[in-house]
């Protein structure tokens, strides 16, 4: 496997401390999401003229996928995994902080070849080859899983190139989501302000969580039609499920 310590920025710990650098342009949030996509897609994702990778027209700076580790190559200073999903395969590099917990170390070990596993983290190209550095690595225990992140790679596709469904009518999900007030105030506003409150923890909010937080001010259908619409505005992304969110405004 090839180190790719000299490609420059693969020590970027800009997810895991929540700020940005001062000389780096901020994002809108839009492109600050947890992408759902196929290896295939990064692998033939558009390279623009500030190293910035492009699919279906959108920037693409944080990704999530699920595939088979085929190898696996560890160093002292970082593990390397060669990881596929039926539609393409690439490197994964998951850099070993010093400061590393026993329950990370421990989650690391149990990473083995020909585990389904699902990886978050951030895509790089240096010298025409595309990887991904990780901010996680987990083992799928659900093979559902598996079929649902390609139905949501291919609802996310068909979103961004044909356009949010209904919207020529209006989406009444997302309008009703966005419009929402009551007693509670905001719905919006409120549900955002609950995922905040989970900000540090590495699984963000869970959606049992803000349904309990706010029960009693809104509808429970009103509150998940909202956290739809914050997920699909990318004002929230979701970390280690669909049913756990962090917000976007802390990058």
């Amino acid at each position: 496997m090839n180190d790719y310590s000299e490609g420059g920025g693969y020590m970027d710990t800009s997810f895991n401390s929540g700020t940005t650098s001062a000389s780096a342009p901020r994002r809108p949030m839009g492109e600050q999401t947890m992408r759902p996509i196929t290896l295939r897609q990064l692998l033939k994702a558009d390279l623009m003229h500030d190293s910035t990778l492009r699919i279906d027209g959108a920037d693409v700076t944080q990704v999530t996928f699920v595939g088979v580790i085929r190898n696996i190559s560890e160093l002292s200073t970082n593990s390397t995994y060669m990881i596929e999903d039926g539609t393409g395969a690439l490197e994964v590099k998951r850099w070993i902080d010093q400061s590393e917990t026993v329950e990370n170390a421990a989650e690391r070990r149990e990473l083995q070849t020909d585990m389904y596993v699902r990886v978050f983290g951030r895509p790089n190209q240096f010298n025409g080859k595309i990887s991904v550095v990780s901010y996680r690595i987990i083992p799928v225990t659900d093979f559902n899983e598996i079929s649902y992140h390609f139905l949501d790679a291919i609802r996310t596709h068909l979103r961004l190139t044909k356009g949010t469904p209904g919207a020529a009518g209006g989406d009444t999900t997302m309008s009703t989501a966005n419009n929402s007030t009551n007693a509670g105030g905001n719905i919006n506003d409120d549900v955002l302000k609950i995922i905040k409150q989970y900000q540090e923890s590495e699984m963000g909010a869970s959606v049992d969580v803000i349904l309990s937080a706010l029960r009693g001010q809104h509808d429970e259908t009103k509150i998940r039609d909202a956290i739809e619409y914050l997920s699909n505005e990318g004002h929230c992304y979701t970390t280690i499920d669909d049913n756990h969110f962090k917000s976007t405004e802390s990058f």
